[in-house]
């Protein structure tokens, strides 16, 4: 995993068409992971660990961003919302990377997110087969 924000930053650009894209692009994914681990009414173990793993080089103002985001309420409208019509299959991608899929209520805030970015059926199989996650 990323040793900092800034490597999670990289890591969750990669192959973007610029290949980097904004610091506020790269903090929605980071909450479309948060808000996914939170999805089944609590953020667990391993999933806490996927998260802060990626904090070990974080500034002070990163951090706070990471615990705020973990403290939030879980919204998709406004995840969506921010997300754009650019971003719909990386803000997938990104809520689906820290989780399992073993609970309702992941997959159930899953099939409420990909509705939600309005994405097909067979794009939604597709990310969760290059990812080695179970589908829905």
């Amino acid at each position: 995993g990323a040793g900092s924000m800034s490597a999670l930053y990289s890591q969750l650009t990669e192959g973007t068409p610029l290949g980097t894209v904004s610091e506020e692009h790269a903090r929605l994914m980071i909450r479309a992971m948060i808000q996914s681990a939170k999805a089944d009414g609590e953020i667990d173990a391993d999933e806490r660990k996927v998260i802060l793993d990626h904090l070990s080089d974080a500034s002070e103002e990163e951090i706070a961003f990471v615990e705020a985001a973990l403290d939030a309420p879980v919204d998709v409208m406004a995840l969506v919302q921010d997300a754009g019509d650019m971003a719909k299959t990386q803000v997938y991608s990104a809520a689906l990377m820290p989780i399992s899929v073993d609970t309702e209520g992941e997959k159930t805030y899953l099939r409420q997110l990909a509705t939600a970015l309005q994405l097909s059926d067979e794009k939604v199989a597709e990310i969760h087969e290059i990812q080695g996650k179970a589908p829905l």
